[in-house]
């Protein structure tokens, strides 16, 4: 935990400012309600499912059941919008291969040109555009023994302003341990590591994190109907300062999920919270979680996730 506080407090530390030095930056952007409510934890979380293909890849092979879906949909700043979709499939004595999308819809938007350098403030309107960003990955996960799993992920990346489009490749690379003392899990995940891409004459680097974690219940265990889960992660991107991200989960009676989150070294965002809700059908575990995230400049941001495992 000290080596977590310290790494974190290093990079908030540093004196040059590398905010808006990357591109793809909704790749960013949380895909799971779940784990946006705990503060964007979430990488040592051993029944994350589904859902761990967008938290740490590793989780995936950790799960009980054959199969995992996860939908999920937010409304994002401006009358934009973000959604995820994810699917796993376990095959036995192999490992789990999982298929998952992100895209971020930016809306229709007027199309305009000055008519002229003397009429500044004139405009001759071209009708409207489109733009948005896309994302396909296939991931592959193994748990190699009954405390150590690993998981990585082969992503296409795509960004696309009018006529005009940017796209790359990118890996991420997760494992996570279960330590054997007590609860004590912990993980690391890699995300979005590739080349640069380049947009027109532009070049940029992609939204590269390196995400260090552990979690552990302080009370019950996860497969008991009541637990409460602590989770800390330090998290360092490329085009910003170090962070760090807590959050706290707690079941009642089998159903019902608490959860809340704090994310330190942010500007504008930091506290995030969200329920859940259980439920044992024919076809499966269904849970539905809702998640807010408070921004002290823009209007908070609520997520809907629906996840199933069968």
């Amino acid at each position: 935990m000290l080596l977590l506080l310290g790494w974190a407090a290093a990079g908030m530390a540093q004196e040059f400012n590398k905010t808006g030095t990357s591109g793809f930056v909704f790749l960013e952007i949380p895909a799971s309600a779940r784990f946006a409510a705990l503060g964007e934890t979430g990488i040592t979380m051993p029944d994350a499912g589904a859902e761990g293909l967008f938290v740490n890849p590793a989780l995936t092979a950790l799960g009980s059941k054959r199969y995992g879906l996860s939908v999920s949909h937010a409304g994002w700043y401006v009358e934009t919008s973000h959604q995820a979709f994810a699917l796993t499939a376990q095959m036995a004595r192999i490992g789990v291969f999982g298929l998952h999308a992100t895209w971020f819809d930016f809306g229709r938007m007027e199309k305009t040109i000055n008519p002229s350098a003397a009429q500044a403030g004139s405009y001759i309107s071209l009708g409207e555009y489109t733009a948005g960003a896309y994302a396909l990955g296939l991931t592959f996960a193994r748990q190699l023994t009954d405390r150590f799993a690993f998981g990585a992920s082969l992503n296409y990346v795509r960004e696309e302003i009018d006529l005009w489009h940017a796209d790359n490749v990118v890996t991420d690379i997760g494992f996570v341990f279960m330590t054997g003392y007590h609860s004590l899990r912990i993980g690391t995940f890699l995300q979005n590591f590739g080349l640069e891409a380049k947009y027109a004459r532009e070049k940029f680097k992609m939204p590269q994190q390196l995400k260090m974690g552990l979690s552990a219940d302080l009370a019950g265990g996860f497969e008991s109907p009541n637990r409460l889960t602590l989770l800390l992660e330090a998290v360092q991107p490329n085009d910003g300062d170090g962070r760090l991200h807590t959050g706290l989960e707690a079941l009642l009676a089998g159903a019902l999920y608490l959860r809340g989150g704090y994310k330190y070294g942010y500007d504008h965002e930091n506290l995030t919270g969200g329920i859940g809700l259980r439920l044992e059908t024919a076809l499966g575990r269904l849970r539905c979680d809702f998640s807010y995230m408070e921004h002290e400049t823009l209007d908070g941001t609520a997520r809907y996730t629906l996840v199933m495992e069968f």
